[in-house]
């Protein structure tokens, strides 16, 4: 999470991650701009959106693992697979609005926060990078 003193520092370093994700120093997973007006307005932008990788890699699992036993098990190990993968995806997301919900509880109004799920490998160099633009970094 990075703290910055106005919307307009935030979307900065909104567009800093994009920039390290596009030079791949990092691997972005999810990302938002989460702010508070000065009348005390929430707003929240979605920069980086997860995938559903996990429910496409559980319906090919289910269904690789189901090819010995013909058709109709295939897609009976698919379909299964792909819903376990996706409540694995709701679990994840109910935990990402708890976060978002928590950074904009403590928000005070005119401040910003870009709040972002990366890899650890990159945190460093994007730390140094949103205090550039003027950002304080929280880990979680």
């Amino acid at each position: 999470m990075h703290y910055f003193q106005t919307q307009k520092n935030a979307l900065r370093g909104a567009e800093v991650l994009r920039n390290l994700q596009a030079e791949r120093c990092t691997r972005i997973y999810a990302a938002a701009v989460i702010s508070r007006s000065v009348t005390g307005e929430l707003s929240r932008i979605e920069l980086i959106k997860r995938g559903h990788a996990a429910s496409a890699a559980g319906a090919l699992i289910g269904g690789v693992a189901a090819l010995s036993f013909g058709p109709l098990a295939v897609l009976i190990g698919a379909t299964g697979g792909a819903l376990i993968g996706y409540s694995a995806e709701l679990l994840h997301e109910d935990d990402a609005a708890n976060v978002a919900k928590t950074t904009s509880r403590a928000l005070d109004p005119g401040k910003a926060a870009v709040v972002a799920e990366i890899d650890e490998h990159g945190s460093t160099e994007l730390a140094a990078r949103m205090e550039r633009v003027g950002g304080s970094v929280l880990r979680k």
